[in-house]
């Protein structure tokens, strides 16, 4: 099926970027305005998933959406239409990368209040449930249900995560996980210090991979790197899960890839 594309101006006013058309084309004109890294022009017609932003500006709330893109470039998940729900949203960069993708609803999802960015909170596609922790029981009742979640949670790890995101999910979907390391690792010194050494992070994966596997109604399909380092340069990593399907193991070769890639990636800088 072909793609419906939308004027450059129209999708600039729908992610916020801008207020009004004549807004959106003085950008556009000005050269403020980019489209999958390049400088857009007069007229240009876009589709949902091009990224679009302005120079000098994120592309997403925060540097998740890069986390996120990169996770479902390398697992090949298409969340268009899709009912999505994120926990531990902060500012919403994850949530943002769904709505820029195309998903029909985002629940954002988070303990904390307030820290949405504005534009999410004024966008249709998204519903904002601050002052909400994943256990939280009306997420049970959520209407209409989410098929899919992505999950970045501080301070608890994916073992103690994922069944509550199944309970949410009614144990059918898929789940796109950020991985952690200081939240997984049984290691009171590299928890204390918040320092891994590169041989811990291949048997981390291993066992958690085992971990969720033998959850009821849960495999991992797929293991990638973050394409993004988290705070002070850490590595992180991304888990597919499926629920209420069957899934073969994890390639040894994929763990391994993921882990030589995830330490030869550079420092993110803004």
């Amino acid at each position: 099926m072909k793609q419906k594309k939308m004027k450059l101006a129209d999708r600039l006013m729908e992610l916020g970027i801008c207020q009004t058309e004549k807004e959106a084309v003085a950008f556009i004109m000005a050269g403020e305005i980019y489209v999958n890294g390049k400088p857009a022009k007069g007229g240009m017609m876009v589709k949902e998933e091009d990224a679009v932003n302005r120079k000098g500006v994120l592309p997403y709330a925060s540097k998740g959406g890069f986390k996120m893109s990169g996770a479902l470039d390398d697992f090949g998940i298409d969340v268009k239409g899709k009912v999505c729900i994120d926990a531990g949203a902060c500012t919403g960069g994850f949530t943002d990368c769904l709505c820029q993708r195309g998903a029909e609803k985002v629940y954002a999802v988070d303990v904390g209040f307030g820290q949405l960015m504005g534009k999410l909170r004024q966008n249709p596609h998204v519903v904002n449930l601050e002052k909400t922790n994943i256990s939280d029981e009306k997420l049970l009742h959520l209407d209409p249900k989410p098929q899919l979640g992505t999950v970045d949670v501080s301070y608890l790890s994916l073992r103690k995560a994922i069944p509550y995101f199944s309970a949410v999910l009614h144990g059918e979907g898929e789940l796109v996980c950020l991985v952690k390391p200081l939240f997984e690792i049984d290691d009171a010194d590299a928890r204390r210090t918040g320092v891994i050494n590169d041989e811990a992070y291949l048997p981390l994966l291993h066992d958690l991979i085992r971990d969720v596997n033998a959850m009821p109604g849960a495999c991992v399909k797929d293991v990638t790197n973050s394409s993004v380092t988290g705070n002070a340069g850490t590595r992180e990593f991304f888990l597919h899960v499926l629920l209420g399907k069957e899934c073969g193991p994890v390639p040894m070769d994929r763990l391994d890839r993921a882990v030589q890639k995830a330490k030869d990636l550079e420092e993110y800088k803004k």
